[in-house]
């Protein structure tokens, strides 16, 4: 049951990960009961603006106005689910970045899921460098998340750790690599027809700190029809402390868009 409220449909995309949208009544059919593959997803597409979120995976170039892709999800069986994303970044006729995310979420408990994921990020038409040196993020990483139920609220606090990364802990990507992420999404629908949907994540240097960066979004989805909904979100991504340099560097958009559920 918990495994079927955990579904990860997204229509942003902050470093690849996946972006969380509670939808309760999914029909979930296994691979193992059906003997079939029965992908669960959506297309999306969406307007980024106002926004700071730069092209490139070295955070350069002018700033994302469009997004474009998809999400799929198979359920394996009733506590294993399979998820796979691409986002693609657009600066305005023109594709300079695109995003993977994959995941494993595993439910040997009620209120415990583990999580194996994996992301990257790959740039379109420009080579960024750091350090002098050709770069695109890559991170591997497991975890687990601790859902319950609060009336007709999902809340679902989780932590990863990462077992091999390139991203640092600053947004101008000085200090040291990544070693934990950790966070809380929640999530509830009105009446089947608005969502609202939290998702809040630090990021950080060393196990169980404060942390040197900080995700947080808000997505609001509307139900026009089975196959259609509205996406509104805000999104921010900033330093919690000061980076080599002294500075504390701050990303932010508002998101517009579709997407098509199926």
């Amino acid at each position: 049951m918990l495994t079927a409220l955990i579904c990860l449909f997204g229509a942003v995309n902050m470093f690849s990960q996946d972006y969380f949208i509670y939808r309760p009544w999914l029909d979930k059919k296994p691979v193992t009961q059906t003997g079939r593959v029965t992908i669960h997803g959506e297309w999306f597409g969406q307007l980024q603006a106002p926004s700071t979120f730069p092209s490139y995976n070295d955070l350069t170039g002018p700033v994302d106005r469009w997004s474009y892709g998809f999400q799929n999800m198979i359920f394996l069986g009733d506590k294993t689910s399979f998820l796979a994303q691409l986002v693609t970044h657009d600066k305005g006729g023109v594709r300079t970045k695109f995003d993977w995310h994959f995941s494993f979420r595993y439910t040997p408990l009620e209120n415990l899921i583990v999580i194996l994921g994996h992301d990257s990020n790959h740039d379109s038409e420009n080579h960024s460098r750091l350090n002098n040196k050709d770069f695109y993020l890559n991170r591997n990483y497991a975890g687990f998340g601790i859902p319950f139920m609060a009336g007709a609220v999902y809340i679902e606090p989780f932590t990863w750790f990462f077992h091999h990364t390139n991203q640092r802990g600053h947004l101008d990507y000085s200090g040291e690599k990544l070693k934990q992420e950790y966070g809380i999404r929640i999530g509830t629908w009105i009446e089947e027809r608005v969502g609202l949907n939290f998702q809040l994540l630090t990021q950080s240097e060393s196990y169980f700190s404060l942390g040197q960066s900080i995700l947080a979004e808000i997505i609001i989805r509307i139900k026009l029809l089975d196959y259609l909904q509205l996406s509104f979100g805000a999104h921010t991504w900033k330093d919690m402390q000061d980076n080599r340099n002294g500075e504390k560097i701050k990303f932010y958009k508002f998101s517009w868009g579709i997407a098509v559920p199926f």
